[in-house]
């Protein structure tokens, strides 16, 4: 049987803390982070910038946005590695700089208004540009984890 991890629990597994470093490094209690953890309580944004600090996870961070009331409104970012969110990012990018679509999109907006005809391409140029805002949002994660592993020495 899988035990029960919410997005703090698991940000703090993925570095090997305890609870009690945790604690002590952000300084709230052991109960605290537990509530946190059993998704008991959700912990204010403050404790969590200190909790991403500490972990070198913006993905956290982001995450907890996204839970909250608010988190419709953000894209779906996930965990992925530095090669694949590389490897997507450069396509898009690269897709979506041949498309034209940049012009287009000015062309569009230069003058303030969007017309009928012309919402059919606003939508699609802005559905792209929101998945290339994703994975340039998971690139960055994932290059913050691929440096906080190289980084050494974390007590």
């Amino acid at each position: 049987m899988c035990e029960y991890r919410n997005i703090y629990q698991t940000a703090r597994l993925n570095t090997g803390f305890t609870q009690e470093f945790v604690s002590e490094r952000i300084g709230i209690s052991v109960e605290s982070l537990r509530k946190y953890e059993t998704g008991q309580r959700r912990p204010p944004d403050a404790v969590v910038w200190r909790m991403a600090t500490l972990y070198s996870s913006m993905l956290l961070c982001y995450q907890h946005l996204a839970s909250g009331e608010l988190g419709g409104m953000l894209p779906d970012v996930r965990q992925k590695s530095l090669e694949q969110a590389t490897l997507r990012f450069v396509r898009l990018f690269g897709e979506f700089a041949k498309s034209g679509h940049l012009d287009q999109l000015m062309e569009i907006n230069e003058d303030g208004i969007i017309t009928a005809e012309e919402r059919p391409l606003h939508d699609a140029i802005m559905a792209e540009l929101q998945e290339l805002t994703t994975t340039y949002l998971e690139l960055g994660c994932a290059a913050q984890k691929e440096s906080a592993q190289c980084g050494g020495n974390r007590d």
